[in-house]
């Protein structure tokens, strides 16, 4: 039988500081779960809904992708400010459209893009409350830039992963890692680590950012991360980086 049904995308921006991850969970407030319950609202039931990839609990978004089927008539750019009516302040959908029928959100992405933000400054910042890791030791950018050299390329990142990732592997290729910094009036500064890979294991740029903050404190050296890479143990890297600096920027597709 013929499915006659029409593949919408979305685009989502959200907040994730109050929500326990992307993924529904019961009794808990998760993004999905808020998104499939304003589309209830809209369709009468809750669709399929197939996203890019699944953000940890306090991970934030600003161009999240996911895509659901529907036979509803509904003109395909008018799903997003409906969804909006039904959604917290903490969650918009940006852009609503039609695409083919064969496409997926999580398997058709080519790669995704991840910033880390960091905050240094002598006092915490308010504004940054829950989106950047907040520090007051001085930190050598030059030297996290350093160590990010030697982690791009494909290799296999098992010491950047959590001990319960249940990927088949940690062999990723990082196509590319940025370091840049933005003052922040009247105190302090912004530093920005973005990754860009083709796929992530659980924590990878937590665990990344983790590390790499321990070199640019001092605590680690530039070439250690070659060392990290060839042990293959989650004990040779750095902390976990605090969730709620980390954003997902981008997802990639053909």
């Amino acid at each position: 039988m013929e499915d006659c049904s029409r593949n919408i995308q979305l685009i989502i921006e959200y907040n994730g500081a109050d929500f326990s991850g992307w993924q529904r969970q019961d009794g808990l407030p998760t993004v999905q779960g808020c998104v499939e319950l304003a589309l209830k609202e809209i369709l009468g039931e809750i669709p399929l809904l197939v996203v890019a990839g699944r953000t940890d609990a306090g991970v934030h978004a600003l161009a999240q992708v996911a895509n659901f089927r529907t036979k509803s008539t509904i003109e395909d750019w008018k799903f997003s400010p409906a969804l909006n009516r039904y959604l917290p302040p903490e969650v918009s959908i940006h852009q609503s459209r039609e695409v083919k029928p064969d496409f997926n959100a999580r398997n058709d992405s080519l790669s995704k893009k991840y910033r880390y933000r960091i905050y240094e400054g002598p006092q915490r910042t308010g504004l940054e409350h829950q989106r950047a890791w907040q520090w007051r030791s001085t930190i050598d950018v030059g030297e996290i830039e350093k160590a990010a050299t030697h982690l791009i390329g494909e290799h296999d990142f098992e010491s950047f992963r959590h001990t319960e990732c249940d990927a088949e592997h940690a062999i990723r290729e990082m196509f590319g890692i940025s370091v840049e910094t933005s003052p922040r009036p009247p105190f302090g500064r912004y530093i920005d680590i973005t990754f860009h890979a083709n796929a992530y294991c659980r924590h990878m740029c937590r665990i990344l950012a983790g590390t790499l903050m321990e070199v640019g404190l001092g605590k680690r050296t530039p070439e250690s991360m070659n060392t990290i890479i060839e042990s293959r143990h989650r004990t040779a890297a750095g902390q976990t980086a605090p969730a709620f600096g980390l954003t997902l920027l981008e997802v990639i597709y053909p």
